[in-house]
């Protein structure tokens, strides 16, 4: 499958709209237990662990939805199958990508880069499923690691989609802020319309992968 039919094939496009209504019910549900928390740790605590927490959930939710698509293929073993293989695989996928996204901004020198947090989070989860799925289809001659060409498109396209979105969202996000007489839609549409743009870096990446099988 090329680039083109794995973005606009109708399992990827129920993924991609199923994580939007997900963003927005997430945001509201953190939001508001954010407003009902009145101690002072407790608050800290949830902001640092929550949102991290929930933004695991989101892009995993998505990867799964995804599978086997993202791979450029649709003859597979089902996400289930690969995860009952090991009950223990659930978890380590969740803690693995939690992790990843908690110390993510303490990382030296990328840290401060909110464009690859996204990018990372999928290509990590991509990475761990697609070696349960040679794991599991008895696949032993594979790389984890994209060519040098594949690196440099997903700096490139992290990077563009990421100030996309942050231009797309300031603008939308002002109209809709002055339409309902309220703030808070730049972040809800940023989050939204993120993904949304920097999913074909999941794709690109998951296309390496996939041409290893096919």
């Amino acid at each position: 499958m090329t680039l083109s039919q794995i973005f606009f094939h109708q399992q990827t496009v129920f993924a991609i709209s199923f994580y939007c209504v997900s963003i927005i019910i997430a945001i509201m549900t953190f939001a508001y237990i954010q407003q009902k928390i009145n101690n002072p740790f407790t608050l800290f605590c949830w902001e640092k662990t929550g949102l991290p927490f929930i933004k695991t959930l989101l892009i995993i939710e998505f990867i799964l939805l995804i599978y086997p698509v993202n791979f450029g293929i649709e003859s597979a073993p089902t996400i289930t199958e690969l995860l009952h293989v090991d009950d223990k695989r659930s978890n380590f996928l969740l803690n693995i990508i939690f992790l990843l996204t908690f110390f993510y901004p303490l990382i030296p020198l990328i840290g401060k880069w909110e464009e690859f947090i996204v990018p990372l989070q999928g290509i990590f989860a991509s990475m761990i499923i697609f070696k349960w799925l040679c794991s599991g289809t008895g696949i032993e001659n594979y790389s984890l690691f994209p060519d040098i060409k594949t690196t440099i498109i997903i700096l490139l396209i992290s990077l563009i989609t990421h100030w996309l979105a942050k231009y797309f969202a300031a603008h939308v996000g002002e109209y809709l802020d002055k339409l309902y007489n309220r703030e808070g839609f730049q972040i809800l549409v940023f989050k939204a319309v993120i993904l949304i743009m920097q999913s074909p870096i999941i794709f690109i990446y998951g296309i390496y992968l996939g041409k290893q099988i096919s």
